[in-house]
């Protein structure tokens, strides 16, 4: 499966993979923008053509095709990749515009904080985890963390909390095996949805993670 910022698609938690913007009409090729929206320069090349580097903060164009694409996007740094599936299919527009931003792995993330690169945080709001990997039950026990078989093994976090001491499992919920991040809190060990989680640099900018 790749928590940022549609393609192929990973799973992506904090923001949108992929900002399209276009008008749609009669064309053969589109004009592709690309604005950095990430801290180092992005190197992009679509088609295994040669790749167009774009600065912090700046916007190029190129001209695609309709039809099937392949793209290889990336950040100068330790990042993993960007949002911005390897391979998507372009319609029949005129404009298409890409806000590239870096991504990194859920287990190249949680590493990071291991070391001091990066820290993680509960999400804006409330937030749920839960004290187990495994619930038996139908998808209906498990359709809502406050009710059904889920209630009585899951808490509410308040959100913006810092956590740490961080690790990735897998957790099965009424037969549905997923990603969570194992944390160690107020002396009891939760596991949350990696989409309940926000994880920064040192600087403090939200990365986006991707499972």
């Amino acid at each position: 499966m790749t928590w940022m910022i549609g393609f192929a698609r990973p799973r992506v938690w904090g923001a949108a993979l992929l900002a399209l913007s276009f008008a749609c009409g009669a064309a053969t090729a589109a004009t592709v923008k690309i604005k950095n929206s990430g801290y180092s320069d992005v190197r992009i090349a679509f088609d295994r053509g040669q790749a167009i580097t774009v600065a912090p903060g700046s916007t190029t164009q190129t001209t695609l095709n309709a039809g099937d694409h392949a793209a290889d996007c990336r950040f100068d740094g330790t990042y993993d990749g960007c949002n911005l599936a390897a391979n998507f299919t372009l319609g029949d527009v005129k404009e298409l515009e890409l806000n590239l931003r870096p991504t990194l792995t859920l287990e190249h993330a949680v590493t990071l904080t291991k070391d001091g690169t990066m820290r993680a945080e509960t999400g804006r709001d409330y937030v749920w985890a839960t004290n187990t990997l495994d619930v038996q039950g139908s998808a209906a026990d498990c359709a809502d963390y406050s009710t059904g078989k889920l209630a009585p093994v899951s808490t509410r976090v308040k959100g913006r909390r810092s956590v740490g001491n961080l690790s990735v499992t897998t957790r099965t919920l009424c037969g549905e095996p997923k990603a969570v991040v194992g944390v160690a809190l107020d002396g009891a060990q939760l596991y949350f949805e990696p989409r309940f989680l926000i994880f920064r640099d040192s600087r403090g900018r939200q990365i986006l993670v991707t499972q």
